[in-house]
C-alpha cells in the first residue's frame, strides 16, 4: 500500500508529487444533484484536491443515531460524496473535527456535548464516540489504501478555549479549576513565587484569579501599571496557550490510535492570542494558518504588510507552510468590514501569500453556500466569470512556478515572539517592521526561541523582554557570524522582567526623548549617512565602534556601536528606523538584495527554482504604475534571458540592461510574475 508523507512542502503518496492547492466544497449544504456540476467548475479551474469539513452534529441527527449514507436526509451521504471525488479524479482534504465552527450551530457540535468545555472528560468521552463513527466511514478512503484518495486530515478546528464560553468551568470565574491548576504546576507548587511575581498576598493558588489587561483604546480591561500586571497578563496567555496545545494533542493522539496514518494538520488564527503555533506544529504534521482580509487590503496602510508577515512567520514554522483558510469569499457579517471581494483582490492576495513564501492553500469557500457570499462558484454549479478568470490565473502561477521547490532568495531575517504579540504589548504595527516594508526590503521573519537559520543580517523587532532561550539563540547567531541589528527596543530582560542582558547589548547612558529636530547618522566617516528625525539613545563609554551624530546643541552624542562578538557583530543604533534608515544599514553591511523596487507601493520577492528566476511584484497602491525594479540577483547572467510574462501568459519584449532597473507596467491593487530563464 503507498505510504503518504510530507516531503519537500508538498505531499508525496507513493512516487506521486502532490502540491497543496485546494478549494473547500461542503457536501452537506449542497444538494447532491448538483455536486457533480460544481465539482466540474472546481476542475476546470485546474485544481486536484478538493477539501470539506464534516459536521458532527449534522450527521448525528438523533442522540446516538449516525448518518453518513443519506438515509435520513441525501445531503448527509458523505460516501457518496466521496465515491464521487474519487471517480472525478480529486485528492480530498478532509476536516471532521470534533469542532469545524462554519457557521453552523453550536460550531458543529451536538447540544449535549456542547455544555462541556475540549478537555472536559465528558466532552472527550462524547467526542471519542463521534472519531470512532467517522474515522470507520473515512478510513477505506485514506490514501494509504487502495483506490483511496484522502491525502490529509484535519483535527479539530482553530482550536480555541473559548474563556466567554466556557471560563467557568476553567476556574476563571466562580470555583477554582484548570487554570490555578495550570498555575501552580506553572511555578512548581510555589504559591511564594507566584505572589513575588504578581504583587499578591494569596495562601493558597486556588485563590489565584485571572487577569486580562488590555492596550487597545476604549476596550475593556485595565491597563497595564507594571511588571506585576503585565506577568498576571502573560500568565493569562501561557494557559490558552498549554490548554490548546493539550486540545491538539487528544485529538491528534485519538486519530492516530483509531488507525488514521495519514498526515494530520492543525490550523490557527493569525493573531497568536490562543495558541502558539509552533506548538502546534510539534504535535501534528503541519500547520496552516487561516487569512481574511479586507478587500485589497483597504483596512488601513498596515493590512498587507501584517498578511505578508503571517506567510513569512508560517514559512519558518510548518513543515509545509500552506493557507489552510485562504480567503475566498467572506461569511455574514464580515462583509460589511471585508467590502465587495474583486477580481483584483483574489489576485492581490494570492501573490502576497507568494511573495510571502507559501507552499500552498485552500481557498475557502471555494463554491458559495448558506451564511457565505462572493466566491467564484455558487451553490448550482454556475460561474461568476470575472471572479472565476482570476482564480484560474492563480492556479495556473502557482504551477508554473511550482511553489513547493521555489527557493527565496532573502538574506536578511527579523525576529518575532509570538507572545509578545498575543499580550498586545507589542504593537502590530511594529517600527522595524514598517520600515523594512516601506524600503521594499524582502525578510524571513523567525522566532527567536526556536534557533535562527543563516542569515547575513538579522533585525530584532520585540520589547524589551524576551526569554533566556531565546537571547542565548541570538548570541549564538551573532558568535556564529551573523549581524544582529536592533533600534531603540533591544532585550535587557527575561520574561519575568529582571534585567538580563544575555546578547551583550550595552545600556544607553541617557535618553532624549523630547529631542525632534533633523540630524544625520553616519555609519562611518566614508559614508554620507542619512537624515532621521527621532528621540534618542545616548551612549558613552561602549565597547566597541561608536556611531556618533551632531545633534545641534546638544553637542556631538554616541548614539548606537558596532560591537564585534565572536564572528559577528551586534549594530545597536538608539534611534527610530526609517526606510532611509534601513537602507543605509543593509548598504554599510553589504547585504545583498536580489530585488529592490524604487517605485512607491510596488513590493517584490525573488525566488529561484532550478534555471529559472521569478519577480514576485505587487502593487497595493491605489492607481496603476510604471514600476521600476532593481535586479542585483541577475547581475550576473544578462545575457540571452528570456523574460516571461506569467499571468499574461506570453513573453514580454522588455529591455533591460545591467546595472539599469527593470521597467513595467501593474495595474492597482493587482501583481505580476516574471520567470526569467538563462540561457
Amino acid at each position: 500500500m503507498p505510504k503518504v508523507e510530507i516531503r519537500n512542502n508538498q505531499i508525496v503518496v507513493g512516487p506521486k508529487k502532490i502540491p497543496l492547492l485546494s478549494g473547500e466544497v461542503h457536501y452537506w449544504r449542497l444538494h447532491p444533484d448538483a455536486w457533480e456540476e460544481i465539482l466540474t467548475q472546481v476542475k476546470g479551474l485546474g485544481l486536484k484536491i478538493v477539501s470539506t469539513y464534516i459536521p458532527w452534529d449534522y450527521h448525528e441527527p438523533r442522540r446516538g443515531q449516525f448518518d453518513f449514507t443519506g438515509q435520513t436526509d441525501p445531503k448527509r451521504n458523505l460516501v457518496a460524496f466521496l465515491d464521487l471525488t474519487r471517480r472525478m479524479g480529486f485528492w480530498v482534504v478532509i476536516r471532521p473535527g470534533p469542532y469545524i465552527y462554519s457557521e453552523w450551530p453550536r460550531e458543529g457540535v451536538p447540544a449535549y456535548a456542547y455544555r462541556y468545555h475540549r478537555l472536559h472528560p465528558q466532552f472527550l468521552k462524547f467526542a471519542g464516540n463521534y472519531l470512532k463513527k467517522v474515522v470507520k466511514v473515512l478510513s477505506p478512503y485514506f490514501a494509504t489504501r487502495s483506490r483511496g484518495h484522502i491525502l490529509l486530515l484535519q483535527a479539530d478546528n482553530e482550536i480555541d478555549p473559548w474563556p466567554d464560553v466556557f471560563g467557568a468551568q476553567y476556574g476563571l470565574a466562580g470555583k477554582p479549576g484548570l487554570f490555578q491548576g495550570f498555575l501552580k504546576k506553572l511555578y512548581a507548587g510555589r504559591i511564594k513565587d507566584l505572589n513575588e511575581r504578581w504583587g499578591t498576598h494569596y495562601k493558597r493558588f486556588e485563590e489565584a484569579g485571572a487577569f486580562l489587561a488590555t492596550m487597545l483604546n476604549r476596550s475593556e480591561g485595565f491597563q497595564l501599571k507594571g511588571d506585576h500586571e503585565l506577568q498576571r497578563h502573560l500568565d493569562y496567555f501561557r494557559f490558552k496557550y498549554s490548554y490548546s496545545r493539550q486540545c491538539a494533542e487528544w485529538n491528534v493522539q485519538a486519530y492516530r490510535k483509531l488507525g488514521v496514518d495519514i498526515p494530520i494538520y492543525l490550523n490557527v488564527y493569525p493573531f497568536f492570542y490562543a495558541h502558539d503555533w509552533s506548538d502546534m506544529q510539534e504535535v501534528s504534521d503541519l500547520v496552516g494558518v487561516d487569512l481574511y482580509p479586507s478587500n485589497e487590503f483597504g483596512e488601513d496602510k498596515f493590512e498587507q504588510r501584517k498578511f505578508i508577515d503571517k506567510v513569512r512567520f508560517l514559512k519558518n514554522t510548518s513543515r509545509l507552510p500552506f493557507i489552510a483558510e485562504f480567503e475566498s469569499g467572506i461569511w455574514h457579517s464580515r462583509h460589511y468590514e471585508s467590502g465587495v471581494l474583486t477580481p483584483n483582490h483574489y489576485r492581490l492576495l494570492g501573490l502576497s501569500a507568494i511573495l510571502g513564501g507559501v507552499a500552498g492553500w485552500n481557498w475557502y469557500m471555494l463554491v458559495n453556500r448558506d451564511n457565505w457570499y462572493m466566491s467564484p462558484i455558487n451553490e448550482w454549479g454556475r460561474v461568476r466569470p470575472e471572479l472565476y478568470e482570476a482564480f484560474g490565473q492563480m492556479v495556473k502561477v502557482a504551477e508554473k512556478m511550482y511553489l513547493p521547490e521555489l527557493k527565496k532568495v532573502c538574506d536578511i531575517g527579523v525576529t518575532l515572539n509570538p507572545l509578545q504579540y498575543a499580550a498586545r504589548t507589542l504593537s502590530h504595527d511594529s517600527p522595524v517592521l514598517t520600515a523594512l516594508y516601506d524600503a521594499d526590503v524582502d525578510y524571513e521573519l523567525l522566532d527567536p526561541r526556536k534557533g535562527l537559520p543563516d542569515k547575513k543580517c538579522l533585525f530584532y523587532s520585540g520589547n524589551q523582554w524576551l526569554a533566556p532561550k531565546a537571547q542565548e539563540n541570538l548570541r549564538r547567531y551573532v558568535e556564529r557570524g551573523g549581524v544582529l541589528v536592533a533600534f531603540r527596543d533591544y532585550p535587557r530582560k527575561d520574561e519575568c522582567f529582571i534585567p538580563r542582558s544575555i546578547v551583550g547589548f550595552e545600556e544607553p547612558q541617557s535618553v532624549l526623548f523630547e529631542f525632534k529636530r533633523k540630524f544625520k547618522v553616519c555609519l562611518s566617516k566614508k559614508r554620507s549617512g542619512v537624515e532621521i528625525i527621532s528621540s534618542v539613545y545616548c551612549f558613552r563609554n561602549v565597547s566597541g565602534n561608536p556611531v556618533q551624530a551632531d545633534l545641534g546643541s546638544y553637542g556631538r552624542k554616541t548614539i548606537g556601536y558596532k560591537k564585534k562578538i565572536g564572528k559577528g557583530y551586534l549594530l545597536h543604533l538608539g534611534v527610530d528606523p526609517t526606510p532611509s534608515l534601513i537602507e543605509e544599514v543593509l548598504s554599510f553591511l553589504g547585504v545583498l538584495r536580489p530585488s529592490r523596487s524604487v517605485t512607491r507601493d510596488i513590493k517584490t520577492a525573488w525566488f529561484e527554482r532550478g534555471k529559472f528566476s521569478y519577480l514576485v511584484a505587487v502593487n497595493n497602491g491605489d492607481e496603476d504604475k510604471s514600476a521600476s525594479v532593481y535586479l542585483p540577483g541577475l547581475e550576473q547572467s544578462v545575457s540571452n534571458v528570456k523574460i516571461e510574462d506569467i499571468l499574461a501568459g506570453k513573453a514580454e519584449k522588455i529591455l533591460w540592461e545591467k546595472g539599469k532597473p527593470f521597467v513595467f507596467e501593474i495595474p492597482r491593487k493587482d501583481g505580476k510574475v516574471f520567470q526569467f530563464a538563462r540561457a
